[in-house]
């Protein structure tokens, strides 16, 4: 049995790393601990300005003893993080001195990806395979759609694996070249890339329009396209240690589509273990980042950061022509839909590209495995159609053949193309970001959403107008982001009371 340790609060759990489960819940909150800690952050670099200094010597010490002893696996938390290690072979963990990952809050990068023109409807149709997420019920916590892990050092079995795991080299190219040829600062064997797929309606007062029409509402209410404000954590460690949010190093959105609501991220970071009140996620928020789609664009911002894609305030552009609009990118691939069109495919499909927002999300994580995260499993594996290299060909490598159609040519063809190509050299190459000033007004605020976040009832108060708002949405058309100004009350959060989780009903 190995420890955690929380150096923001003084948390001390005893946890099994063989079943990553917790089977001790021997929990110590420092008396001195503050209610309102947050993380800080300069140049992108974390820091530890809020730390009480003797609670660093304290962990430092505990860490030598540890290593001494020979439970040098123990595990830390630094400011929502599992901590890096030292990356001098020791396997100690850095809980010191400024981090070198994330790079940066927010990050974009439009020409990240290119997927040849003969690989995008079916990959397309493999993302519209595996993807699981759904709008969360109404008073539920999360949503229960699932997410994969695809582990750093394993070779992908699919295209879906095989770009997870590129997106997650990318992020840490600059972090291997840090290491000392003694050590590395993450542990291969617990690194890798969390991933899925989401596809959605790129109008959805469109769709609610049309569903007012054609449908009851409450059948219409159950389509509706949204993603709510949220933090990606772990929370299948969240739900055995309460309060405790871990958080992968980076999350990512890598764009498929050109339609569909910008990805909103706001300079907000999830409560400290020990703020029970969740207080520190009350009051003014004032700056922020819009991201919009484009296919091939790729997004990336620090993974302990608010965001989601409230489309009543931050519209998207909604579909025009189908085939022009979806092909005239040089970019990425991946995500969920049934796409027939061209691929002779005499099977109808549901879901056209044309008017759907998709994004292929992969969140990097470091000296951690999130627990609810698992393997694609063999069989969706064995039924996706993207052609992959590493896939055992047939027919002498000659490619796979379904209904008599060529899908592809395997390794070993000379005419075997890659399903897609990663453009980006060097991450620290970012685009340009506009920024955007909203003030607060008086007269006529844009509303509210209430939501539920960390299990506490919230409320968003967007008080600029509903016009500055949409205006500022229309900046991220062509898969432009801009950066948010916010005045103050501009953006606030109101939280609420403690919601009841299913287990705490039964009881």
């Amino acid at each position: 049995r190995n420890q955690i340790y929380c150096t923001t609060c003084a948390c001390r759990l005893m946890i099994s790393r063989r079943t990553t489960s917790i089977i001790n819940l021997a929990t110590t909150m420092a008396s001195e601990g503050k209610d309102d800690v947050k993380p800080t952050k300069e140049n992108g670099n974390t820091t530890d300005e809020n730390v009480d200094t003797s609670k660093k010597v304290a962990f430092q010490e505990q860490d030598e003893q540890a290593t001494a002893s020979g439970n040098s696996n123990d595990f830390v938390i630094r400011n929502g993080f599992p901590a890096l290690l030292k990356g001098d072979g020791s396997g100690r963990p850095l809980i010191q001195g400024i981090e070198p990952l994330p790079m940066s809050k927010f990050a974009s990068y439009q020409q990240a990806l290119f997927i040849p023109e003969v690989h995008r409807d079916i990959l397309l149709q493999d993302c519209e395979k595996v993807f699981t997420a759904r709008t969360k019920e109404d008073g539920a916590a999360y949503s229960a759609g699932c997410t994969y892990f695809v582990p750093c050092q394993m070779k992908p079995r699919c295209a879906l694996e095989a770009l997870a795991l590129q997106i997650f080299k990318a992020h840490i190219a600059d972090l291997e070249a840090k290491d000392s040829s003694s050590g590395r600062m993450y542990d291969p064997e617990r690194s890798g890339a969390e991933w899925w797929t989401l596809v959605m309606d790129a109008n959805p007062a469109e769709h609610d329009k049309q569903g007012d029409e054609e449908k009851g509402e409450e059948e219409d209410d159950e389509d509706d396209d949204e993603v709510g404000m949220h933090f990606d954590a772990d929370y299948g460690l969240e739900a055995q240690v309460r309060h405790m949010l871990l958080h992968p190093r980076v999350a990512t959105v890598t764009y498929l589509s050109n339609h569909g609501a910008p990805t909103v991220i706001f300079d907000q970071p999830s409560p400290s273990p020990n703020d029970i009140e969740k207080k520190s996620l009350a009051g003014d928020i004032r700056k922020g980042w819009l991201s919009g789609p484009k296919l091939g664009k790729h997004m990336s911002f620090d993974g302990r950061l608010l965001h989601g894609a409230p489309t009543a305030f931050f519209p998207g552009a909604g579909p025009t022509s189908s085939k022009a609009s979806s092909r005239n990118s040089d970019e990425p691939q991946l995500k969920r839909q049934k796409l027939t069109e061209d691929t002779g495919d005499s099977t109808p499909s549901s879901i056209s590209l044309s008017d759907k927002r998709v994004t292929f999300l992969v969140n990097i994580w470091l000296n951690h495995c999130p627990i609810d995260a698992e393997l694609l499993e063999d069989e969706v594996c064995e039924d996706l159609k993207t052609p992959w290299e590493h896939q055992e060909s047939t027919n002498n490598n000659s490619g796979s053949q379904e209904g008599g159609k060529k899908i592809g040519q395997l390794k070993g063809d000379d005419s075997y193309i890659p399903p897609f190509e990663w453009k980006i050299d060097d991450m620290k190459n970012i685009d340009d970001t506009k920024t955007i000033v909203l003030e607060a007004s008086k007269e006529d605020p844009a509303g509210s959403e209430e939501t539920v976040i960390c299990d506490r009832e919230v409320t968003i108060n967007f008080n600029a107008t509903l016009d500055d708002l949409h205006k500022a949405a229309q900046y991220t058309a062509e898969g432009a982001s801009v950066a948010l100004d916010m005045g103050q009350g501009a953006l606030s959060i109101d939280v609420g009371e403690e919601v009841e989780t299913d287990d705490e009903a039964d009881d």
